[in-house]
């Protein structure tokens, strides 16, 4: 018995020697005034939080609408050059486009008529 007693004193002794010389825990100074006034050892109630979170949602959205409209007014000025070709270039073609239409607009009755002539000519030499 009084070696397990010897035992057990000697197994406790490293541990009363790390509490003897443990060190005290230092916390890093905490910001008081930060950017946006929140206390962070404080509770906030649950509408304010919800408060915060919609403005927060409010200015994220209108900040990513301006963006976008920033960038869409950036892309316009680049690409002007090119869209006045490309209308320009729009222009023409349908300009061609009618003119083939109107080359095809007497194909039909021009071929419905050609047809007429050749059953009428075939029924009188055919005979």
């Amino acid at each position: 018995m009084r070696l397990k007693i010897l035992l057990l004193a000697i197994l406790f002794l490293p541990l009363l020697t790390q509490i003897n010389y443990a060190q005290t825990q230092t916390e890093s100074p905490r910001a008081q005034n930060n950017a946006y006034g929140i206390e962070p050892e404080q509770f906030y109630p649950g509408s304010l939080v919800l408060e915060l979170m919609e403005a927060a949602e409010a200015e994220i959205d209108t900040a990513v609408h301006e963006a976008y409209a920033e960038g869409y007014k950036a892309a316009m000025l680049q690409y002007a050059p090119e869209l006045a070709a490309l209308r320009i270039r729009e222009t023409a073609l349908k300009g061609e486009l009618e003119k083939e239409r109107l080359k095809n607009k007497f194909f039909w009755p021009v071929s419905a008529a050609s047809f007429a002539a050749g059953i009428l000519l075939h029924s009188l030499f055919v005979r």
